[in-house]
């Protein structure tokens, strides 16, 4: 696995991945949108998958979709760790640290909703 030195600072939150969907457009605005699923959350990050792997360190645009939290939670973050091919044969898995929210309803939604308690620790 291929990673920065751990940086989670609050808990994650396991979701249902085939129903929680994740947009990604690189910020630099090379390429194009990526589709894939989200693994597990937190307020400060998360797990997803895509077809295409990205480089740690890569800024992105992030849209997270997550049931019942009532629409697209939209973020920027970078790229902290890239799960090895060797171990994660598929769709390559990685870890995205939020950078900053799209405006403080993104924030709110995202808080909100693991505030509930409709998903479990992961």
């Amino acid at each position: 696995m291929t990673a920065l030195a751990e940086q989670r600072t609050t808990e994650r939150y396991g979701v249902n991945a085939p129903y929680t969907a994740v947009r990604v457009e690189p910020r630099n605005g090379v390429g194009v949108p990526l589709e894939g699923h989200a693994y597990d959350v937190s307020a400060t990050g998360l797990r997803f998958e895509l077809d295409e792997a990205l480089k740690v360190g890569e800024p992105l645009s992030l849209e997270l979709l997550l049931p019942g939290a009532g629409g697209w939670v939209r973020l920027a973050g970078r790229v902290v760790r890239l799960f090895d091919e060797a171990d994660d044969p598929g769709p390559r898995r990685m870890a995205v640290h939020v950078d900053s929210f799209e405006n403080e309803l993104h924030r709110e939604r995202l808080l909100g909703h693991l505030d509930r308690g409709y998903l479990m620790m992961a």
